[in-house]
């Protein structure tokens, strides 16, 4: 499941702007406002964690140099290379950027055309079934190249238009899933999950192939069974409301709050204790950086469309 959150993520980052976004967001003052939300909803937590690693020596990227710094700054690593980030996880950011960008024009062609979102969802799986199947199991291990084919945009764009179609149907179909229909559900895509691939040596033998495209599969599945349930209000969903919210956070913060641990505690900790102790520390940091970084730019970034 672990390895599959980058995929589920971008999934759920399709539905969300489909879901939200109509074709409006291409018009000028739309288009302004759009980038704007996105750059602070984005932006200012990003350049603390480069800061982070970049204070505390952190390895993340080819280093710090000035074209690097230019391209994280401006999120154009996305474009050039993701795995140019300078904090560890962020080439899905430049990822997300680089949808960022193509969003607009595809949300108007959406709106245009409704069988749009469908045949491009097959047009960039197809694009990517080169790098599933020869370039990135191909790839050599040494230097990192293996991770470098499999973090490129053709290898992971069709996950953002499969979002979309997940957001189309909900549109479209008024009908929500039972407690019991979510529940049983949700069984099998846990079943679907833990039975298939379950013991391995490496993450990319499931991140290659078949297997990919099955676990992609089962992660699109998720992502359409919680999008027709409508939770009731409930200690689950305030649970899921703040882990909603501190996501991007926690996303961040979790590499430092590891390698802080690590220089802590020289020795190391039990599996057990350093989980649990890691995902507090993480929890807590992620909820004040929310509340005093991210919550802030974003009310920001709000004023802004207003003016």
């Amino acid at each position: 499941v672990g390895a599959y959150g980058v995929e589920g993520f971008f999934i759920i980052s399709g539905f969300c702007f489909f879901y939200l976004y109509g074709a409006e967001v291409l018009t000028g003052r739309g288009l302004r406002n759009f980038h704007l939300k996105r750059f602070f909803r984005i932006a200012p937590l990003y350049y603390l964690a480069v800061a982070a690693n970049l204070v505390f020596g952190l390895e993340a990227g080819p280093g710090h140099t000035l074209r690097m710094v230019a391209e994280n700054g401006t999120f154009t690593f996305g474009l050039i290379h993701p795995n140019h980030s300078l904090v560890t996880g962020g080439w899905s950011i430049g990822m997300e950027y680089v949808f960022y960008l193509a969003f607009p024009l595809l949300a108007w062609a959406a709106a245009r055309w409704k069988p749009f979102l469908a045949v491009g969802t097959l047009a960039l799986l197809a694009l990517s079934v080169p790098w599933s199947f020869t370039y990135v199991p191909q790839a050599s291990f040494n230097g990192d190249m293996k991770f470098h084919a499999y973090v490129q945009v053709a290898n992971h764009a069709f996950l953002f238009l499969m979002g979309g179609l997940v957001a189309q149907a909900r549109l479209a179909w008024k009908g929500r899933l039972t407690t019991l229909q979510f529940l049983g559900l949700c069984l099998a895509l846990v079943l679907a999950f833990t039975l298939r691939h379950r013991n391995f040596y490496d993450d990319f033998e499931i991140m290659v192939g078949w297997p990919r495209y099955y676990f992609c599969f089962v992660c699109f599945a998720a992502v359409a069974v919680f999008a027709f349930y409508d939770f009731p209000d409930s200690l689950v969903k305030t649970a899921g409301r703040f882990l909603g919210e501190v996501s991007y956070s926690v996303y961040l913060l979790h590499p430092l709050v590891q390698e802080g641990l690590l220089h802590a505690v020289p020795g190391g900790l039990g599996p057990w204790t350093g989980f649990f102790l890691g995902l507090a520390l993480t929890l807590g940091l992620s909820a004040l950086t929310y509340r005093f970084i991210e919550k802030p730019m974003m009310g920001l970034g709000r004023r802004l469309c207003r003016t």
